[in-house]
């Protein structure tokens, strides 16, 4: 096994990984080929005796397991944000955990949007039904008679303005920990990418990944 080669291969997917927006393929044949070299460094054991053979081989070890935790997250945050804007992505150019979390995320997803949409329309029928009823009562509550007409004729029936309810989205201020790439925000608006030091609001529910991935923390402000 070459370690010089395998280490740049991974380096530069995960490289590919971080600047650009859509995922890069990363199927089972190739998740197997880092898995592989990943467990070999683990599970090899170098004479410390040889100080200087020693130090290289832990420099590689320890760089080939960040390379790859961090080409994994950042796939996490991608998966994540597509399911949550909802947009497609290839199926088959990512490995079989991933796809449960897309799938999974977005059911999640559909399934809240229909329950909400079904939540709305019944309170619209409700307001609906209310104006059916109050549109034929006087400012005083007196009631048409059975002509149509009302018992002061100065009276008007009142009038009920049914407003579509907006959702709100909260946002979050966040100070980046280290350089991230761009993600699309729950209101499906494009956001970053971000140097690290930056300072931004975010959607709070991509906000909450993001610190939870360790790419930034959280202002408070008081």
């Amino acid at each position: 096994m070459d370690l010089k080669k395998d280490y740049e291969k991974l380096y530069q997917h995960w490289l590919s990984e971080f600047q650009q927006t859509e995922l890069t393929v990363l199927n089972k044949e190739i998740f197997d080929s880092y898995k592989k070299i990943i467990n070999y460094v683990n599970n090899l054991r170098e004479d410390v005796k040889n100080d200087l053979r020693f130090q290289v081989f832990d420099s590689y070890k320890q760089n080939l397991n960040y390379l790859f935790d961090d080409l994994l997250k950042i796939r996490e945050i991608k998966i994540t944000n597509s399911a949550l804007a909802l947009r497609e992505i290839e199926l088959n150019n990512i490995i079989e955990a991933e796809k449960l979390l897309y799938q999974n995320l977005v059911s999640s997803i559909k399934g809240y949007k229909k329950v909400k949409a079904a939540s709305i329309f019944q309170e619209e029928e409700d307001l609906k039904f209310e104006e059916s009823i109050n549109s034929k009562t006087s400012l005083t509550g007196e009631i048409e008679d059975s002509e149509g007409t009302f018992n002061n004729k100065d009276e008007i029936p009142t009038k009920i303005t049914v407003e579509e309810p907006k959702e709100q989205i909260d946002f979050t201020l966040l100070r980046f920990l280290k350089e991230t790439p761009p993600l699309v925000g729950i209101d499906l608006l494009n956001y970053g990418p971000f140097e690290k030091e930056t300072i931004a609001f975010i959607p709070s529910q991509n906000a909450n990944i993001l610190i939870f991935e360790k790419f930034a923390e959280k202002i408070e402000i008081s």
